[in-house]
């Protein structure tokens, strides 16, 4: 996979390739004839941030690369009078595409011009399979009334805080709730020489790390959630998955993972006092 450091369509955005023919560009969309353009006035459009795939675009960036791609038809059609023109789009090396950085073909057309594109005769399946794929399309695809106002998605962004908000009281509580219960069995381990409630105090802190650890993946997958719907992607209006925010989509994991333990908030916090605790024990056992 190219990144955007070798990416020859993120040097042209950048400014790096001074030999590319801009169109134009702005903070969003830059458009420039290709290095062998196939008629005259092909053009291509792309997003400005380096994106492999059509699928990976955002819906605000998908709207605005829309819109450019329209403004540079408009611009072709009327500055040389094509007698027709093709807008194409191209995914995956097997549909031809050659550079992985999203782009639209806008390609003037002539009669008898030297571009071929012909569509092969009869249906690629019979009705019955037409049918199933309709339905398999139809099933995903959300219909027009799915589509969140703003109104909604503030509304969503603000259950999404409150559920932020709240994990962090939590991990705070846990904390309060912790201190007593360390003193209480820490102190007593110390004043009757007792193993036993040394290694009870020890066992509540990790208890309560534990639950502080989870609390904290759970703020940060619900923030991943609320960065996805802040930014427009296509997330089920009021949903409340935070496993629709993460890169596989898949199930969110319950036990905390290592950054959530070496967390800030947890390690420095809760190692101390474990040691502190195996510490008393091991005192209680020598006296």
């Amino acid at each position: 996979m190219v990144g955007p450091s070798r990416c020859p369509f993120c040097a042209i955005i950048a400014g790096g390739d001074t030999s590319a023919r801009l169109v134009y560009r702005n903070d969003k969309i830059t458009a420039f004839f290709p290095l062998d353009p196939a008629t005259r006035g092909h053009t291509l459009v792309v997003p400005n941030r380096h994106v492999a795939e059509l699928t990976d675009l955002t819906v605000a960036e998908s709207r605005d690369l829309g819109e450019a791609v329209h403004r540079t038809t408009r611009a072709v059609r009327s500055a040389l009078s094509p007698d027709g023109l093709n807008v194409i789009q191209s995914t995956g090396e097997v549909a031809t595409q050659t550079v992985p950085h999203v782009h639209f073909h806008v390609v003037p057309r002539w009669q008898n011009d030297r571009i071929t594109l012909r569509w092969p005769t009869g249906p690629a399946e019979d009705g019955a399979a037409q049918d199933q794929t309709l339905i398999a399309i139809r099933r995903v695809l959300p219909d027009e009334t799915s589509v969140v106002s703003a109104e909604d998605r503030r509304q969503h962004l603000s259950f999404i805080q409150a559920v932020i908000t709240r994990m962090s009281q939590a991990s705070s509580s846990s904390k309060s709730w912790l201190l007593p219960i360390v003193t209480a069995t820490y102190g007593y381990s110390i004043t009757k020489n007792s193993v036993l409630v040394g290694l009870i105090g020890c066992l509540a802190v990790l208890v309560f790390g534990v639950l502080d650890a989870n609390y904290l993946k759970q703020e940060r997958a619900f923030r991943k959630l609320y960065d996805e719907v802040a930014s427009g992607r296509p997330i089920p209006a009021f949903s409340m998955n935070p496993a629709l925010a993460s890169p596989a989509g898949g199930r969110v994991n319950y036990w905390p993972d290592k950054p959530d333990v070496r967390s800030w908030a947890v390690a420095p916090v809760y190692l101390p006092l474990i040691l502190a605790g195996l510490g008393i024990v091991v005192w209680s056992l020598c006296h």
